[in-house]
C-alpha cells in the first residue's frame, strides 16, 4: 500500500497558490449608463450591484423542521447617487420619466411619454399584434480592473425608476456643495458578464 508524503503535497499547493498574484476590486473602478438616459450616466458617483437571494421552503417534521431549497430569486433594489448637472438635465430626465410612470394628470401623459421617445425605448408586439413602445430601459454597471480596463459588465434588463430623491436648497450654507440626488430602480433582471 502506498501513503502519500504529505509534505510533498502541501508544497505543491503552497507554490500553486503563491504563483498565482490578485488585483481587488477598488469600490471606485466602475462607470454606470442607462441606455435612455444619457445625461444622467455621465455624471454617476455611485450604483450599488444589489441584494440577490433565493427563498426557502421549511418541509415541517415531527422533530427540526427541514430547509429545502426554494423556487424564486429575489433582486434587491438598484440605488444610483449621480451630480447633478446646473441645468437640471439630468435630474429632469429621470423627473420626466418618473412623472409619466405615475401619469398624476391624465392617462395621456404616459402614452404621450413612450411616443415622443419611439428610438429611445424598446419595443413589443401586444395582443392584437400592434407595436408598443415600453417605458422601461437597460442599465449596465462595468467594473474596471486596476488599470481602468472594462473586465466585467452587470446588465440590468428592464429597469425601470420608483422614486428621485429630493433636493433642499437653503441660503444659509456658506460653502458650495454641489447636489448629488438618488434615484431607486426596479428591474425584471441582471446579468453577470465577464469580458475577459
Amino acid at each position: 500500500m502506498y501513503t502519500a508524503n504529505l509534505d510533498i503535497i502541501q508544497q505543491t499547493i503552497d507554490r500553486r497558490v503563491l504563483a498565482k498574484t490578485y488585483d481587488y476590486l477598488r469600490p471606485n473602478g466602475f462607470k454606470f449608463d442607462i441606455k435612455d438616459i444619457p445625461n444622467t450616466s455621465f455624471t454617476c458617483q455611485s450604483a450599488n450591484l444589489p441584494q440577490l437571494s433565493l427563498g426557502a421552503a421549511i418541509q415541517p417534521t415531527p422533530f427540526t423542521d427541514i430547509p429545502r431549497i426554494g423556487d424564486k430569486l429575489t433582486f434587491g433594489e438598484l440605488n444610483i447617487r449621480f451630480l447633478i448637472s446646473e441645468d437640471m438635465a439630468n435630474y429632469i430626465e429621470l423627473y420626466n420619466w418618473l412623472f409619466a410612470l405615475g401619469f398624476p394628470r391624465d392617462y395621456n401623459q404616459f402614452y404621450e411619454f413612450v411616443q415622443n421617445r419611439p428610438s429611445r425605448f424598446p419595443f413589443k408586439t401586444n395582443l392584437q399584434g400592434k407595436t408598443e413602445v415600453l417605458a422601461y430601459s437597460d442599465g449596465t454597471l462595468t467594473v474596471l480592473d486596476s488599470t481602468n480596463v472594462p473586465i466585467v459588465n452587470i446588465i440590468y434588463k428592464n429597469l425601470f425608476p420608483v422614486s428621485l430623491e429630493g433636493l433642499d436648497f437653503e441660503i444659509a450654507s456658506a460653502s458650495v456643495n454641489y447636489f448629488t440626488a438618488i434615484a431607486v430602480f426596479k428591474y425584471e433582471t441582471f446579468e453577470v458578464q465577464s469580458l475577459k
